[in-house]
């Protein structure tokens, strides 16, 4: 037998029948490709659609936060978001409507598109164009403005739920036929193999482009996010860590924001959840505390009345903010602070850490707020954090503790913030391994010197 198969004929029979399996392999890896390449258009189209969700959300909460901010100060300023944000809501529907298709088989989905368009168009009508050409915005209008954006919210649902099954259903007819290629080469001959890896170049080209739209869309979100407004004579350092795969979304924020030449509004927060949903949410506590912070009020005050709006836009119970929100004033070198129920919040001076305590509960539950005071001078620093890093863990669950925490917080170099920041990143990523099981903010602030 063996003979036989090392004869030439065997050699020439050899030959024949790996041509036949090469044959065959080949047929069935270009039905293989074709299979690939239209799951990966229709994951595409479905990601676009989750993407269009997510903006249309986006594009609503800057529409209602552009007319609350503009309702409550006059300041033209808010029309610019909300301008922009009505067009995007029209993009956004039409790509909607483009990865539903017109072919009739989603009607819940469909109609639940419809009402959002008439919602929309209804809340402009109603609530929007009369606000902005100097309507005030009485408590009927915004019940009625409040009716009409958790209808909208609600009418998300159905067409967020059909999209991500849609995504699941897809991934796993992809993963099945990627799962039947592999069987077939691992049965094939050493020529054969030559085809796997052929088949683990496309699969490798397939994740590169995966890579690559994910960076595309964590670029979008980096380019939809608000940048800080620093003031000259603050020295700003951020650091941030999402949980969330893949995306740098997240549920916490931090925020700058120069309110004249001596005074800056500086924020710390963290938003219940995780996600993309945490993240909708992040943008209207950013937008809401500049808006308030810019009527000059005291920091109690805005944290009283953003407590207000956020319990009038949440209607879940279980929803809560923790956040810091201060002053700073340069003339005296003034820190004057509202902390509602966030731990995470410093000042180091020299080689001393102080931990500035809760001055009251967490924003959504209607409890009360107090104001404190300190100082924050040049060559001090302000350290505001996320409990990204209070409750970092270990590998073995075990959390980083007090006293550890205060040791990197003493011990880092303080001369340039952004080198701080940094270096404590680098401890939490060291400590935990890599493995972030929950959203980290941080953001160091330090006077300059007159």
């Amino acid at each position: 037998m063996l003979r036989t198969l090392f004869s030439f004929r065997g050699v020439i029979l050899l030959f024949g029948l790996i041509a036949i399996a090469l044959s065959i392999a080949l047929v069935g890896e270009l039905g293989i490709v074709r299979n690939l390449t239209t799951i990966n258009k229709d994951v595409a189209r479905i990601r676009q659609g989750q993407l269009a969700v997510a903006a249309a959300l986006q594009a609503q909460v800057d529409e209602e936060t552009g007319i609350r901010g503009y309702a409550s100060t006059r300041a033209p300023e808010f029309l610019d978001p909300y301008t922009a944000a009505r067009s995007a809501m029209r993009e956004q529907f039409a790509m909607l409507q483009s990865c539903l298709g017109d072919d009739g088989r989603h009607g819940a989905e469909d109609q639940a598109l419809d009402d959002m368009r008439r919602v929309n168009a209804t809340w402009l009508r109603e609530i929007a164009e009369p606000v902005a050409a100097g309507k005030p915005l009485d408590r009927g209008r915004s019940v009625e403005g409040k009716v009409l954006t958790d209808r909208f919210r609600a009418d998300i649902v159905p067409i967020r739920d059909s999209l991500d099954k849609r995504y699941a259903a897809a991934i796993a007819r992809r993963d099945g036929t990627i799962r039947t290629a592999t069987a077939a080469a691992i049965g094939a001959t050493a020529v054969i193999a030559l085809e796997v890896l052929f088949f683990i170049t496309i699969i490798a080209q397939m994740r590169h482009e995966l890579d690559r739209d994910r960076g595309v869309v964590e670029a979008l979100q980096n380019a939809a996010s608000a940048r800080l407004v620093t003031p000259p004579h603050l020295r700003v350092a951020t650091a941030y860590r999402s949980a969330t795969r893949g995306a740098r979304v997240g549920g916490d924020v931090y925020d700058v924001y120069r309110l004249d030449d001596h005074r800056t509004l500086i924020l710390v927060a963290d938003v219940s959840g995780k996600g993309l949903t945490a993240a909708v949410d992040t943008t209207f506590v950013r937008y809401a505390m500049r808006a308030l912070a810019s009527e000059s009020l005291a920091p109690d005050e805005i944290v009283r009345r953003f407590d207000v709006l956020y319990r009038e836009a949440n209607l879940a119970p279980e929803s809560f903010v923790s956040l810091f929100v201060g002053i700073h004033d340069r003339r005296d070198a003034s820190l004057t602070y509202t902390n509602a129920g966030h731990e995470a919040c410093w000042i180091r001076r020299s080689a001393e850490v102080v931990m500035l305590a809760p001055t009251g509960g967490i924003v959504g539950l209607g409890l009360p707020f107090a104001a404190a005071r300190t100082r924050l001078a040049p060559g001090e620093m302000l350290i505001l954090a996320t409990d990204g890093l209070t409750e970092a863990r270990s590998p073995e669950r075990q959390f980083v503790g007090a006293e550890t925490l205060a040791r990197w917080l003493a011990e880092a170099d303080s001369s340039d913030p952004q080198r701080f920041a940094d270096t404590i990143l680098a401890h939490v990523a060291r400590f935990t391994r890599g493995r972030i099981i929950d959203d980290l903010a941080l953001l160091a602030v330090s006077p300059e010197a007159e």
